[in-house]
Parts: C-alpha cells; structure tokens; sequence
C-alpha cells in the first residue's frame, strides 16, 4: 500500500483523469490507475516510487499535470464495508459500532506517529488538517455522515493518538461550523496547505480519499500553486476575461501533445495565439514556443505578456524570440514555417461569437458553412504540412447550444480525416477499473473527445486530439 499514491483530481475529473492516464502510459514515469472516483485516482508506479528522491519526482510531476490540485502518498485503506458499519446511515446496535471503530482507531494508531509513517516522529507542536474526499460530492453519505460524523471523529481521536505518542501541543485545522452543519463541506484546498505549512515534517494534512471499495488514508506529500498561475493569468498586461482559455485546461492541452521529455528543444506552435494564454503556460514549461494570428493586436498583446512573464521569471528574453510571434494568416502557415518543422501543435480557434442569449439554429448553422468549418479546414490542412512526421494536433472545437435545435458543431473528425490525421483517443477505460455506480461509469471503452464546460455555458469547447498519420 504504501507505493501506491492518491492523486487528487481538477473540478473537470474525466478530462483529469484522461490527462494522468495518459502521462502514466507515455511519459518515463509508467504506472496504471488502480482505482478512481469523481474526486480521487489511486496510482501505481512500475519504479517512481523506488527512486530515494521521489518526493522531488512527485513535485515535478505536480507541476507538469494540469488536473492534478495534490499528490498524497498512501500508508493505508479501509474496506467500505467496515466504514458503513463504524458509521451507519442509522444506529441499530451501538456495541458493534464502537467495535468496527476501533479497528479504525487500530489502523490510525499504527500509520500516524512513527519511521516512515504519516509523522517521522512525535514533535513538541503539531497541526494536522483532515480532507474528506467523498467517492461523489452529491453523495447524501458525504453530507450526511463523512462531514457531520466521520471528521469530528478523526479529529478528536488523531489527536489523542498523538499526544499518546508524545507530544505536548497539538491543533488540528477546524473547517467553520456552518459548513459542517450543511454538509456543504470541501476539502481544504492546495492554497491552504500552502498557508498554513501543511507539508513541513510536524504538520500535514491527512487524506481520507474514498472510491466505491473504501477509503485511502494518505498524507499530502505536494500540491499545486494556484496563487503563481491566477498571477501570470490576471496579472499579465493584456487579457481578454469573458472568452480566455483556463490556465488549468491550456497545461492539460499541451501534455497532450505526449512531449514530456526534453521539453526545452521541442517546438510548438500556436496559430490563434489570443493574447497568449497557451504560450505563456508553454513556456513555463520550458517548451520553445512560436505563435501566430490574422490580428496584429493579438500578436502584439502576446509578444507583450510573454516579455512581462520573462521578467518575473527573471529570464533573459532569447535571441529572436519576439520573431517568434508573427501575423499570419491561418491559410499560409506553410509559407511562413518550414515543413515537419514543430513538434506539436495546440490552440483554440475562433469558437463563434461571445453570445449573452442562446443563438437560433439557422444562425449558427449559417455560422458554421460560411466562417467556422473554413477556418478549421483551412488550420487542420495547413498544421500537417508544418507538423512532423507523427507529431500531434491538440485543439478546442466549439459546441454551440440553440434556442430552437439543440447542440450544434462542427465534424472535426471528417476534416481531419481528409487532411491525412488519424484521430488520438483521449481515454481508453479498458486501462481503468470498471465502476458500478453510472455517474462513473464512461459512455465507451474509447473516449475520443472531451468537454469543458459549466453549467449553462451557450458554447461548450470540446477537446480534440490528432496525430500526423
């Protein structure tokens, strides 16, 4: 157990757990999903874990994952059976209760304090967050009894288990009240173990991560930095806010792309740079990055957020690198780079106009002949001939929702098919384990495109993904 590692998954899980499944099967880094939730990815590494440094591995990987917000490793699990009968949806026996929870209490006691445990040892003063991670958010279970009963629970006994051990002082993180009362409870998040030092040695947060087996007891070994991205997202010069791509869904993009090694001498292009949100993520991630767009603003917008980012990064600006971001139109990319010159491509066309009440049908199927289908032909035609032999497409398609005929798109696979690229499955579920509840369950063993989405939005991106065939 204790060399498999809880992943904590982004708010779009699917499109995370497509991301990790993906990095797991293609990177250096082997390993399989053992187990999943809506919340949660249980992995086993084939030899991360063997590594002496593998915590710097961990933080590495933590970076480059878009849909990752924490990496846990695992100490143990319990069987859901057991949970259920220490924590009943109602009380009809109280002695067996208090039973069951003391094989609970045994387990706490032997992974908390100790060599290579949750705590290398009993320090003076310690602090300890518990995140209930529920297998579903919607779960009455969760709100019910994991947040009203379970966490009052390992609070107060983690606490005394620790003082047995031999400390003097010990606090643990109290969520407010009246998030405990509603059952409306989230687990803390990465900017609160970053705040309060949960990953120094005498304090931690505790994960309890369920699926439908059980729950995985794991401590949070590294986690994400939102306060760096929200800064180079909202801080750069220029941005447009109603329409840009998330920092979080453009890093997922490019690990698409499958170039997780020597990233510093892979090229990658973006043909509607926008004001630059992709590049910039791409060159956080030490890709050597170029751009184009029809707009001059745009073109000049992105070349101004990529210097600013240079210098908070403290990076000199390399030789010709404002070059790199030209105009262009999307139809003769061919004759402005040479052919088989990048390694990936990645971008998000023009989706359509930013519509504040659902369109009619006609209009946007008028929409699509005249403006959104020759785009993309014109893009998808053009990538090949500038792409590398097997080098991959990864790009945004819009879904445009009607006020009179439903859900309207564009057939991205036809145009792709007839400009020689052979469609990249994002998903193959035959990789996971198979779950009985359908709200986890996958439509196909083959999940080709994924959306991104919240609720209500009148274009929806989908997430497509092509190799050079």
């Amino acid at each position: 157990m204790m060399d498999r590692f809880l992943f904590v998954l982004g708010s779009n899980w699917q499109l995370s757990l497509a991301e990790l499944d993906n990095y797991l099967k293609n990177s250096q880094n082997k390993g399989r999903i053992i187990d999943y939730s809506a919340t949660i990815a249980i992995v086993e590494f084939e030899n991360l874990h063997k590594d002496k440094q593998y915590v710097n591995k961990l933080m590495e990987l933590q970076f480059i994952l878009g849909g990752c917000q924490k990496i846990a490793k695992i100490y143990d699990f319990i069987d859901i059976q057991t949970i259920h009968d220490a924590f009943p949806l109602n009380i009809n026996t109280y002695q067996h209760v208090v039973k069951v929870r003391e094989k609970i209490l045994n387990i706490l006691e032997n992974i908390l304090v100790g060599k290579n445990l949750i705590f290398p040892k009993a320090y003076e003063s310690m602090f300890y967050a518990v995140s209930i991670y529920p297998n579903l958010y919607d779960d009455d279970y969760y709100t019910d009894i994991l947040v009203k009963h379970f966490l009052l629970f390992l609070n107060t006994e983690i606490m005394e288990i620790i003082k047995r051990k031999g400390s003097t002082k010990v606090l643990y993180y109290k969520y407010p009240d009246k998030n405990i009362k509603s059952g409306n409870l989230n687990p803390i998040f990465p900017h609160i173990v970053i705040k309060y030092e949960l990953l120094n040695e005498n304090r931690a947060e505790i994960i309890f991560g369920f699926t439908e087996e059980g729950v995985y007891i794991a401590r949070t070994f590294t986690v994400d930095d939102p306060n760096f991205k929200k800064q180079i997202d909202e801080e750069r010069p220029l941005k447009e806010f109603k329409s840009s791509i998330s920092p979080k869904l453009a890093t997922i993009m490019l690990n698409f792309l499958n170039l997780f090694d020597s990233r510093e001498k892979k090229r990658i292009l973006d043909p509607f740079v926008g004001n630059g949100t992709i590049l910039l993520f791409a060159l956080l991630h030490d890709f050597q990055i170029y751009g184009s767009d029809n707009d001059i603003e745009k073109v000049e917008n992105t070349a101004r957020n990529l210097n600013w980012l240079l210098e908070l990064l403290e990076e000199e600006i390399p030789p010709l690198f404002n070059k790199r971001i030209a105009r262009c139109d999307i139809k003769n990319l061919s004759e402005n780079y040479e052919h088989n010159f990048f390694d990936g491509i990645i971008t998000e066309p023009e989706l359509g106009p930013y519509y504040l009440e659902k369109p009619y049908y006609s209009q946007v199927k008028e929409l699509i002949k005249t403006n959104l289908q020759p785009l993309y032909d014109d893009f998808i035609r053009e990538a090949y001939q500038i792409l590398k032999p097997k080098g991959r497409i990864c790009f945004i398609s819009p879904i445009i929702n009607t006020i009179d005929g439903g859900e309207v798109q564009i057939n991205i696979e036809k145009l792709a098919s007839k400009n020689n690229f052979k469609q990249v499955f994002l998903l193959d579920t035959n990789r996971l384990v198979r779950k009985s509840n359908k709200k986890l369950q996958f439509a196909r063993n083959q999940i080709k495109t994924m959306i991104d989405a919240k609720k209500g939005q009148i274009i929806i991106r989908k997430l497509y993904v092509f190799e050079k065939a």
